[in-house]
């Protein structure tokens, strides 16, 4: 399974050499399809949910690297023809996530993009699996498109920015080499530095946090159900009301917008199970309307997190999202990909196994250890890391990174 790909490298030495010599900015193909998913209130629900990628949190790596570069950028969806990408883009960046896992097969994509001759930058790659003590598990289609997009560089340069070091041991051991460990492009979407100070002040103003948002998991995630409950408990506050945020999966989505028709019955009950199993079916529904949300641009996000103290729940995003808005958050880490992802931004984090009743406010204000000079150094840091990966892939960074990484 883990053959090297056959064939020259996948960006020739001619094409290599005639991206260097470009006058920058170069042109970047983004592959994502759906940059601004519009008036969103009146369009159909498959719409809207293949806009975000089957999960609202998508939309914060993409944004994110949106944001943080300057070259001229157009949007392409993943099946676009090789042709047209190698006529509108001297580079292709992919906003990546977990996709070294066993869930996927990117063959398609991988002979596609080996075909456009182009050179390739991956941003945000994560590897899926339980613990850091397993190997991932890939489809031939994704080993091969790992191997393609590790081959594609501008020069020598590494050209795969993973979220942290067991992703990048993982694509050392499928023989993609050269990767840059470094965390999420989410990281960086509140532009200012000192973030680490205002969410500190922010998080002291109150003895004990008021208005709880939940980042909401997962109805088959048994583990952390008995925590969702208790979680959701503390958001029904009368006088401080919170919401029960959803990104995943499209069931999910479907009950925050409040649609119930044509939903699996079981599927239906497994929610309801998972939320709020104490209320009839009729008040259950109720209920999604009342405190079930989702979003479906960074910025209305953002801003809604900052009408609540804390937000806590297994949705990585979700809660990045919170301190990028200035507000306190906590993730409840369920596997190497989450647990990765705060390790290397900041975020955070209990593992869920850690996270015992009861949870109360009290429990939860002491749970989160957070240093508030240290986040900024380590934010700089990472700023600086990131800044050096963009431009050595040729990549016009934004001048507010450049700010971050040194902390003024």
């Amino acid at each position: 399974m883990f053959n090297e790909i056959s064939g020259e490298t996948a960006v020739s030495a001619t094409a290599a050499a005639s991206v260097q010599g470009k006058q920058r900015p170069l042109r970047v193909a983004i592959l994502w399809k759906t940059p601004n998913l519009g008036l969103y209130s009146n369009a159909p629900f498959e719409e809207i949910y293949n806009g975000i990628g089957h999960n609202n949190g998508n939309l914060a790596f993409v944004y994110a690297i949106t944001s943080q570069i300057t070259n001229p950028v157009r949007f392409f969806g993943w099946g676009t023809p090789a042709e047209t990408l190698r006529e509108n883009a001297d580079i292709i960046v992919i906003p990546s996530a977990n996709q070294l896992g066993k869930h996927t097969d990117y063959g398609d994509m991988a002979a596609n993009l080996e075909r456009s001759g182009l050179p390739i930058v991956s941003i945000g790659l994560g590897a899926q699996a339980d613990s850091y003590d397993q190997d991932i598990e890939l489809t031939e289609g994704t080993l091969r498109w790992a191997q393609v997009i590790g081959k594609a560089k501008v020069g020598n340069t590494g050209n795969i920015y993973t979220r942290g070091a067991y992703t990048t041991s993982q694509l050392d051991k499928i023989g993609v080499t050269g990767a840059v460990t470094g965390g999420c492009p989410s990281h960086f979407i509140n532009q200012k530095p000192g973030l680490g100070q205002k969410i500190w002040e922010n998080w002291n103003k109150n003895a004990l946090p008021r208005s709880i948002s939940v980042a909401a998991g997962h109805q088959a995630w048994m583990k952390t159900r008995e925590i969702e409950h208790q979680l959701i408990a503390l958001m029904m506050d009368p006088l401080a009301p919170g919401q029960y945020v959803v990104q995943s999966m499209g069931e999910f989505i479907k009950i925050s917008r409040g649609i119930f028709d044509g939903i699996d019955d079981h599927a239906l009950k497994g929610m309801h199970n998972h939320t709020v199993p104490h209320y009839t079916f009729e008040e259950f529904k109720q209920w999604c309307r009342n405190y079930c949300r989702s979003y479906y641009d960074v910025p209305a996000w953002m801003d809604m997190l900052r009408n609540h103290d804390l937000t806590v729940g297994a949705r990585y995003h979700g809660v990045a999202l919170a301190l990028q808005a200035e507000r306190m958050g906590i993730t409840v880490t369920i596997d190497s990909r989450t647990r990765e992802l705060c390790e290397n931004t900041g975020v955070p984090f209990i593992p869920t196994e850690e996270l015992t009743a009861p949870i109360t406010r009290t429990s939860l204000k002491k749970l989160i250890k957070f240093d508030p000079v240290a986040y900024d150094r380590h934010r700089a840091e990472h700023a600086s890391k990131y800044l050096a990966f963009l431009e050595a892939n040729m990549l016009e960074p934004a001048p507010f990174l450049k700010a971050i990484a040194a902390g003024k």
